[in-house]
C-alpha cells in the first residue's frame, strides 16, 4: 500500500493516541488543511473514518455585549425613575419602546400622566437580573427572542482507526511522494533579476569569441561624439540630452595623438576616407568637453584606438555591458541611466551578412525566436538599420537597439587603417522589464525584496518565466 508521508504521520498519531479532533492535530504542530488532505486519503482506503460531534452553544450578540457593560433598557429606565418618576421625553438614551415595555411587564412601572412612575415592586429592584445572568452566561430563550444571544453550532470532526487500520502494517506501506504539490517558497539568497540577466548577457558574448571591452563613464566628447562622426552642432550633443561634466570639465587628448588631427580633418573635409566631411571648422576646445557617456559606442571608439593588431590576428570581436547617462525626465518608461550592450567585430572581409549572424545568435541565446533588421540611421554606421525582435506575449515587434557597419570616417581615423567594422548597440533594460513582469522601468533598480522573491530565475525561455509572473 502506497500512502503520502502526510497520511502516515496522521496514521500514526491514531495508532498511538487514539482518535483525535482536527483541532488535537493542529495542537500537535500540525497544519488543518494538511490533516483534511491526509484525512480523505486515508478515508478512501478505509483506515480511518469520521465522526462530527455538535455542539450548539450561546454567543452574545452586540446588543448583548451592551446589555452585558450597560444594562438592560428596563433596568437603566428605573434607574432613571430612581426619584420616584421620569418624563418620557427624558428617555432619549434608553431605547424606550424595549424600556418601557419589559418594565411595565415586569411590574416595576406605572405611566401616567406623560410620567412612568415606579411601583412598589420596581423601588425594591438593586440589580439588574438580565445583566446578571448574561455575565454569569446563565442564558435563557428570552436572552435569545430579544437577540441578546444567538446559538452557533460548533462542529468537531474526530478522527478514528478502522479495523483495516489498527492490522495495517505500518512497516509494510510504502511513501508516495506527489512530485507537482506546491511548496512554501525557500528563504534562500538571490540575485537581483536583473543582474542575472545582465551577466547572462556577458556569458552570452563571451560564448561566441568575444573580448570585454572596459572603460570609465566620464569621457571626452572626443570619443562619444567626434570620435563617432557625429557633427558638432548635432542636438544629441545639446545639454537636454547629455550630462556634461563639471570638474574636470576638460579632456586631455594628447594621449589619442594624431588621431585627434585625423578625426578634426575628417570633420572638415573628409581626410583620406572618401568622404567630403561636414565642412567648417571643428573645435578641439568642444571635443575636450567631458560627458557621462551616452552610450557604450564610446568605448568602441576607444577600442579602436587602443587595439594593435595585423591582418593575421584577424576578424577580432569585442563586447561590453555597461551604463550609460541621458539627460532624460525619469518616468515608468524613461530613466535617466541605462545598460546597454555595445558590440564591434574588426576584419577585413566582413559584410552585412555577418553582422545579421551575430545579433541573431546573441538573440536566439537570450530568448526571442524571431527579429528583423530594419533600414535606419545614424551619424557612424553605413547601411544603418534597427534591431526589432517579436514579442510574442503581446504580439508586436519591439525596437531593441541599432546597428550597422562603421563608417570609413570612424575607422580609419580611430584604427589607422582601413578595415570593415561591425557595430552594434543593444538595449538590455527592455528585456529584463519584460521578462520580470514590470509596469514602472524603475523597479528594475529598486530593492525591493518581496519582488526579488517572487520573480523568477531568469533563464533563457524567459517567455515562460514571465508566463508565471502574470
Amino acid at each position: 500500500m502506497k500512502l503520502s508521508s502526510q497520511a502516515l504521520e496522521v496514521l500514526k498519531i491514531l495508532r498511538e493516541q487514539g482518535a483525535q479532533t482536527v483541532q488535537d492535530f493542529e495542537e500537535k504542530g500540525l497544519d488543518q488543511s494538511m490533516v483534511n488532505r491526509a484525512a480523505l486519503e486515508l478515508e478512501k482506503q478505509d483506515l480511518i473514518e469520521k465522526e462530527e460531534d455538535e455542539k450548539l452553544e450561546y454567543v452574545l450578540t452586540e446588543k448583548g455585549l451592551e446589555v452585558k457593560k450597560r444594562g438592560s433598557p428596563e433596568y437603566r429606565l428605573v434607574q432613571k425613575a430612581s426619584d420616584g418618576s421620569v418624563e418620557i421625553a427624558e428617555l432619549n438614551e434608553i431605547p424606550k419602546d424595549v424600556a418601557i415595555g419589559k418594565a411595565r411587564e415586569r411590574g416595576w412601572i406605572e405611566i401616567r400622566e406623560g410620567k412612568t412612575h415606579l411601583t412598589p415592586e420596581g423601588e425594591e429592584i438593586r440589580d439588574d437580573p438580565v445583566k446578571q445572568r448574561l455575565q454569569e452566561q446563565d442564558f435563557t430563550e428570552e436572552h435569545e427572542d430579544r437577540g441578546l444571544v444567538e446559538i452557533e453550532t460548533d462542529t468537531k470532526r474526530r478522527l478514528s482507526l478502522t479495523s483495516d487500520g489498527e492490522g495495517l502494517d505500518l512497516e509494510a506501506v510504502e511513501l508516495d511522494f506527489n512530485v507537482e504539490a506546491q511548496t512554501s517558497t525557500p528563504k534562500t539568497g538571490k540575485k537581483h533579476y536583473y543582474k542575472n540577466i545582465l551577466q547572462y548577457a556577458r556569458q552570452t558574448w563571451m560564448e561566441m569569441g568575444f573580448e570585454e571591452m572596459e572603460g570609465d563613464y566620464v569621457v571626452p566628447s572626443f570619443l562619444n561624439f567626434d570620435a563617432l562622426y557625429t557633427p558638432q552642432d548635432h542636438p544629441a550633443r545639446e545639454l537636454h540630452d547629455t550630462f556634461f561634466v563639471e570638474n574636470p570639465e576638460k579632456a586631455d587628448l594628447s594621449e589619442y595623438g594624431d588621431k585627434v588631427e585625423h578625426v578634426k580633418k575628417t570633420h572638415e573635409a573628409g581626410w583620406s576616407t572618401g568622404s567630403r566631411g561636414y565642412g567648417g571648422d571643428w573645435s578641439k576646445q568642444e571635443a575636450e568637453r567631458n560627458v557621462l557617456r551616452t552610450h557604450t559606442t564610446a568605448i568602441s571608439a576607444m577600442t579602436l584606438h587602443e587595439i594593435d593588431i595585423n591582418d593575421e590576428e584577424l576578424p577580432k570581436k569585442f563586447f561590453i555591458v555597461g551604463r550609460n547617462f541621458r539627460n532624460e525626465t525619469v518616468d515608468r518608461t524613461h530613466l535617466a541611466e541605462f545598460y546597454q550592450t555595445d558590440g564591434i567585430v574588426v576584419g577585413k572581409d566582413l559584410n552585412f551578412a555577418n553582422l545579421k549572424g551575430y545579433i541573431s545568435k546573441f538573440f536566439e541565446k537570450m530568448g526571442y525566436e524571431k527579429f528583423r533588421l530594419i533600414p535606419s540611421y545614424y551619424p557612424y554606421t553605413e547601411m544603418s538599420v534597427e534591431v526589432q525582435v517579436w514579442d510574442e506575449e503581446d504580439e508586436e515587434w519591439l525596437g531593441m537597439g541599432g546597428a550597422g557597419m562603421f563608417r570609413p570616417e570612424v575607422v580609419k581615423p580611430m584604427l589607422g587603417f582601413e578595415a570593415k567594422v561591425l557595430a552594434w548597440g543593444l538595449g538590455i533594460p527592455r528585456i529584463a522589464f519584460m521578462a520580470a513582469g514590470l509596469s514602472d522601468i524603475r523597479e528594475l533598480y529598486r530593492n525591493d525584496i518581496k519582488i526579488i522573491n517572487e520573480t523568477p530565475v531568469w533563464r533563457p525561455d524567459w517567455k515562460t518565466a514571465r508566463g508565471e509572473k502574470k
